[in-house]
């Protein structure tokens, strides 16, 4: 009996799952191992149904034709699952990882490349911010740009330079805040 049960329900949902592709709307990439995709991530602000596309990340296991996990070109290569509806293709398979492709990855996918964090500092309304030094630009066009926002954006780098600076008591402190805000240590 409980044979019979489970064989119709896998013939039912095949079926749904038919109908669904037949959709021109509805068709999701088909995704394989070692491609590289963008995941799309949920931003808080403006809008919550808003996607902030990140990466690139490659495919490292595909459980279903709908979700597969992904992992990070970068260090702390972490990996993390994802239903083919946050995913986008970012390149083809056949593209080896070289350092320019990991450089964009510890980068960030925005039109600016940090080429060095220069100090920290606590703002006038008491949230930590980071000068940071742009790729071709000069030094006096350094800005001082939010530290949870340069977190969101170049996590591997910031950490990195966490890290190296920890002696210094205002990237002491801006460390236990961001671990405070996320919830999470670095």
């Amino acid at each position: 009996m409980h044979r019979d049960v489970a064989a119709r329900s896998e013939k039912l949902r095949q079926q749904a799952r038919g109908r669904r592709e037949k959709k021109a709307h509805v068709r999701l990439a088909k995704f394989a191992l070692g491609d590289f995709v963008l995941v799309g991530k949920i931003i808080k602000f403006p809008n919550k149904l808003a996607l902030n596309w990140k990466g690139p990340y490659r495919v490292s296991r595909v459980d279903s034709d709908y979700v597969m996990e992904v992992q990070q070109l970068v260090e702390p290569f972490t990996t993390s699952v994802h239903h083919a509806s946050r995913l986008k293709f970012f390149s083809d398979a056949a593209l080896d990882v070289t350092d320019a492709l990991v450089d964009y990855a510890a980068f960030g996918d925005e039109s600016f490349f940090i080429e060095e964090l220069l100090g920290a500092r606590r703002s006038a309304d008491g949230k930590f911010e980071v000068r940071v030094k742009w790729k071709g630009l000069d030094e006096e066009e350094a800005s001082w740009e939010p530290a949870l926002q340069l977190y969101e954006d170049i996590a591997v780098v910031l950490r990195r330079w966490i890290m190296k600076n920890a002696s210094d008591g205002v990237v002491k402190e801006m460390r236990d805040n961001l671990e405070a805000t996320l919830g999470h240590s670095l």
